[in-house]
């Protein structure tokens, strides 16, 4: 990627390649540094240190899971809505190891734009759950349950726990929460 100008987004997508490649972890100025064919120093004329670094990636990764969520959603409800968007949400997941790890990374939740694309994140599963009655509350604790679960999951299938039964699995999980929310058995707390 070497040029005379080096651009703050791709910067920032080449950040995230780096750490789908070689884990969130290992995810360091050096290794972006090198991917880009650049001296270190030059990368903060664009990013504040490896935190700044690592908050621009997750803001990336808030905004291409939102926008590949959004997607899935766009003209569905209910069943439809909800298995689509567990679908996109494990396939996001499966295809971007080092993106996934930076959803559950520590963020400043003080952070004004963190809080803003989070919002932007979850908004379609609120936008579902409403399609099958869930008050404001309930559908925050849903979010959050299958958030939980599908990430959960993607990190046991990345072991290879599963093996070849991985997709009956997921789909057994999207049907208990389908069935849980169908029959009103979504918890009130």
């Amino acid at each position: 990627m070497t040029s005379t100008y080096l651009d703050r987004d791709d910067l920032i997508r080449v950040a995230a390649d780096v750490a789908d490649r070689d884990g969130w972890h290992n995810l360091t100025m050096s290794s972006v540094a090198k991917e880009v064919d650049r001296h270190v120093t030059s990368l903060y004329g664009h990013v504040d240190g490896l935190d700044g670094l690592r908050r621009e990636v997750q803001l990336l990764v808030f905004d291409e899971l939102a926008d590949a969520l959004w997607r899935a959603a766009l003209g569905r409800t209910r069943d439809d809505a909800l298995t689509a968007l567990m679908d996109v949400y494990r396939e996001y997941l499966r295809a971007h190891r080092g993106r996934s790890a930076a959803l559950g990374a520590a963020a400043s939740l003080d952070d004004p734009e963190v809080q803003k694309r989070g919002r932007r994140l979850i908004e379609p599963f609120n936008t579902t759950f409403e399609s099958y009655g869930l008050d404001e509350e309930r559908s925050v604790h849903a979010q959050r349950a299958i958030s939980a679960a599908i990430r959960g999951f993607g990190m046991t299938e990345a072991s290879g726990r599963y093996g070849s039964q991985a997709d009956e699995s997921f789909a057994q999980l999207r049907l208990l929460f389908v069935t849980a929310l169908n029959n009103g058995d979504w918890p009130a707390r």
